[in-house]
């Protein structure tokens, strides 16, 4: 019998390589909801107690149905309404708030079907993963499904700040068995070249240091310009303008989902100072970073 030490295989497996980090999961009550324009860096879940929601995607209207769950790619560009209203040429109307202090004013407009109960949920899975396609899709949900958010419902109706590591579990579990309903073949990402997979990886983890095309270059141990050809060949675009991109994604879920101020932000991004940072953010997003807050965050 042949005696083996450690792993008995010597063959090496290789796994995808993902880095799930939940932003946020809350539960509101919602009168209005009523958004032109929808986009943002990161997975979106959605999931209604109430109908009279829907989401227009693509010239398409998506009505948010009870017995549905539904998952949003980043940076897909949607509009938002409730019931009939009107959506604003600019801006947006958001009334509500969270359901651990609702007003019994508050929940009849709930039980009279002039608002709904909205859990939503943002997520990144890091690269390649945040890099796919845009898209919307829905899910029948099914007794495991429900089960889980149950639990999460009510334990966002507590809002307690802070997540045990039971329900931390809950809510990966059920971010997980919603991805694993997407056709594979959407997630299924296109293995680039390694050394470029090395560069991003880097990218992402040292995203307030020095990302010159230099030191990138060395990363993937290639002299600047090659890896700067290849760069561009793998992405459409160039290195630099993808680190920038990189840098404003962060700073937008940054800016939406911790209370840094604005400098802190744009130390923990790579920025030369704020002012450079404002001007940039405005040049990708058409917004200074204080409005984008103010109009985004909820």
């Amino acid at each position: 019998m042949e005696k083996y030490n450690g792993d008995p295989s010597g063959i090496i497996q290789v796994f995808p390589k993902f880095n799930l980090n939940i932003l946020c999961c809350r539960l509101w009550w919602m009168k209005n909801w009523e958004h032109r324009e929808l986009a943002y860096p990161f997975w979106r879940i959605y999931y209604n107690r109430q109908p009279g929601a829907s989401i227009i995607y693509d010239d398409k209207k998506i009505c948010l149905e009870t017995d549905k769950i539904y998952i949003i790619s980043p940076n897909t560009r949607y509009a938002s309404r409730l019931f009939n209203h009107t959506i604003p040429l600019n801006g947006h109307i958001l009334t509500g708030g969270r359901l651990s202090v609702i007003t019994p004013e508050e929940k009849e407009l709930i039980n009279n079907n002039c608002a709904v109960e909205h859990l939503f949920i943002h997520f990144t899975l890091g690269f390649p993963y945040d890099n796919i396609s845009p898209g919307i899709y829905s899910f029948c949900i099914d007794s495991f499904l429900q089960s889980l958010l149950d639990k999460i419902s009510e334990n966002r109706k507590e809002d307690i700040q802070t997540f045990d590591m039971h329900t931390y579990l809950i809510l990966q579990t059920l971010i997980c068995g919603i991805l694993m309903r997407i056709d594979k073949n959407y997630l299924e990402v296109v293995v680039k070249d390694e050394r470029v997979n090395c560069v991003i990886n880097y990218v992402e983890k040292n995203i307030n240091g020095n990302l010159s095309n230099e030191i990138l270059a060395n990363k993937a141990c290639m002299a600047k310009n090659s890896f700067s050809f290849l760069f561009k060949k793998e992405f459409k675009m160039p290195l630099q303008q993808f680190i920038r991109q990189k840098r404003i994604d962060k700073a937008c879920m940054m800016l939406l989902h911790s209370n840094l101020s604005i400098d802190d932000i744009s130390d923990a991004t790579g920025f030369h100072n704020r002012y450079h940072f404002s001007r940039i953010f405005k040049e990708v997003t058409s917004n200074t970073p204080a409005h984008y807050r103010k109009e985004y965050m909820l």
